[in-house]
């Protein structure tokens, strides 16, 4: 069986490692970046179903790179890691910058887990869905 490929995104090499030591034996391609530009050097190689990223990073926030990858992989689903639990933060990534996920740290491993194999299901049922459009339009 071919595995989904995703993208870990954080500054802290310490985060990095630790979420690779609990995901090197999962059911999907784990690539890491310790950045934006990374990262999306990482995509443009190896396209990903899902890509969970830190908010506060140098150079290119998470936003940015979330936007960016908006814009360059719509079909990609977007998550954000991060340290604040503002509900009002949340609600606004959520409804104005196209985010899909909300992961908080420090995180629960179960609960990481949990959200990218949802993320890869709501790939799926995405790429689903646009095959199914298409083919009725073409009725």
């Amino acid at each position: 069986m071919n595995r989904s490929n995703i993208i870990i995104v954080d500054d802290t090499s310490e985060v990095l490692t630790s979420i690779e030591r609990e995901l090197m034996d999962g059911p999907y391609k784990t690539f890491y970046a310790s950045g934006g530009e990374e990262a999306l050097r990482i995509m443009s190689e190896h396209p990903c179903k899902v890509i969970i990223s830190d908010v506060k990073m140098p150079k290119m926030d998470g936003f940015e790179l979330l936007a960016k990858v908006r814009e360059l992989y719509p079909d990609t689903i977007r998550v954000v890691l991060s340290g604040h639990s503002d509900v009002k933060l949340i609600l606004d990534m959520v409804n104005e910058k196209g985010i899909d996920r909300y992961l908080t740290k420090p995180w629960n491993i179960a609960d990481v887990k949990w959200t990218i194999d949802q993320c890869l299901e709501l790939y799926d049922l995405r790429k689903e869905v646009k095959v199914l459009r298409e083919q009725l339009k073409n009725k």
